[in-house]
């Protein structure tokens, strides 16, 4: 039987998880129309929104179908209110939320994402101690200051401090400018402990650690690297084509993560339901990939087909919901294609066992 601690954080995730789909999907139908000059600015947050989407329910299945086990609720709380709060922020926006209220709800929600983040990355797969920092062949091992200060991070409260002071840098911060560097901060803390496990002994922890680590690792590099174009251009971009070159770092930014994260999740086996949840990953996927190709189509080809055919709006919109329509299942079927490209060799056959007791091909009883 679960302990109330795991039910209370299974029931968190699938709350506010669900709460934060809810929210994206009204953040995206008050995006559209996008106002006059808006318009980059708009598919730049639809981006957001549908990596959010899939994130999200990506933490939903873990706490519906592995709620029991305190590594897999680690991860999901993290995703849950990492990405739950860049839905809460834009939902603010839309609703054009008191500045007061919206910063006290940013700050809230960064300080529990970072600290769930840092968190997760002790815990998942297994928990870190100060033995598993000791015998690391890392420079955390070897270094004796270091080995000390990596073992005093282990300690559950400071992942509160540090998370607590990064939000309080951020709220004396008057400039706004200290957002970026702080994420940066958080996000290297939990690189460190993924890196620790991934150089561990355990090969079983360093599978399921590895698409974590990449995900992490590749989003606080494309970040790096357009903060740096950005400085290093300087004034010499117009403002459309730095809205340009961000909303393309974004997309880059989106799809990798998701892709690391789903790869984690459904293909490399980090979590018991890897299998067991394959499609619904792939029909959520196109879903949104959808969602997102036929909001930015509606935007630059509808109008031109009324003016050329000299059609209504709405049999244009019929006509492109329709193409859409057809296009659902090749998208899907190269989708699933293409994500098998990732599957490990030695899962691609189901074991019985597993298929009826999730997480009996780690040695482990449900629960």
């Amino acid at each position: 039987m679960a302990s109330p601690r795991f039910t209370f954080d299974r029931l968190l995730v699938l709350a506010a998880s669900s709460a934060g789909i809810i929210s994206a999907i009204v953040v995206l139908t008050l995006s559209w129309p996008a106002p006059t000059g808006e318009l980059i600015a708009r598919i730049s947050d639809t981006a957001s929104v549908t990596m959010c989407l899939l994130v999200l329910g990506m933490a939903l299945l873990i706490a519906w179908r592995a709620g029991g086990h305190a590594p897999n609720m680690a991860i999901a709380l993290s995703m849950t209110f990492i990405y739950g709060s860049i839905v809460v922020n834009l939902l603010a926006d839309r609703l054009q939320v008191a500045p007061v209220t919206r910063q006290f709800m940013q700050l809230l929600l960064f300080l529990l994402a970072s600290a769930f983040y840092i968190r997760a990355s002790q815990l998942f797969p297994r928990k870190l101690d100060a033995a598993d920092i000791a015998s690391s062949p890392t420079i955390w091992g070897k270094s004796p200051p270091l080995k000390q200060v990596a073992t005093l991070l282990l300690h559950p409260a400071a992942a509160w401090a540090i998370s607590a002071t990064a939000a309080a840098v951020i709220a004396v911060n008057t400039r706004g400018n200290m957002f970026i560097p702080m994420c940066m901060a958080i996000t290297a803390t939990g690189l460190l402990f993924f890196y620790i496990t991934l150089r561990g002994a355990d090969v079983e922890a360093r599978r399921k650690v590895l698409w974590f680590f990449e995900a992490a690792l590749a989003a606080a590099i494309i970040t790096m690297f357009a903060g740096a174009l950005d400085l290093a251009l300087g004034e010499s971009m117009t403002s459309d084509a730095r809205a340009v070159m961000q909303l393309i770092f974004k997309i880059a930014t989106g799809l990798t993560i998701v892709v690391c994260l789903a790869t984690a999740v459904f293909y490399a086996g980090a979590m018991s339901s890897a299998l067991i949840v394959r499609k619904t990953l792939v029909f959520g996927a196109t879903v949104g990939l959808l969602l997102f190709l036929s909001a930015v189509v509606e935007i630059y080809v509808a109008h031109s087909l009324i003016h050329a055919l000299h059609v209504s709006d709405r049999f244009a919109s019929a006509v492109l919901g329709a193409i859409f329509g057809l296009a659902f299942h090749p998208l899907k079927h190269r989708i699933e294609h293409f994500m098998k490209r990732f599957a490990p060799k030695d899962k691609a056959e189901v074991d019985p066992a597993a298929a009826v007791n999730p997480g009996a091909e780690y040695g482990r009883l449900p629960g």
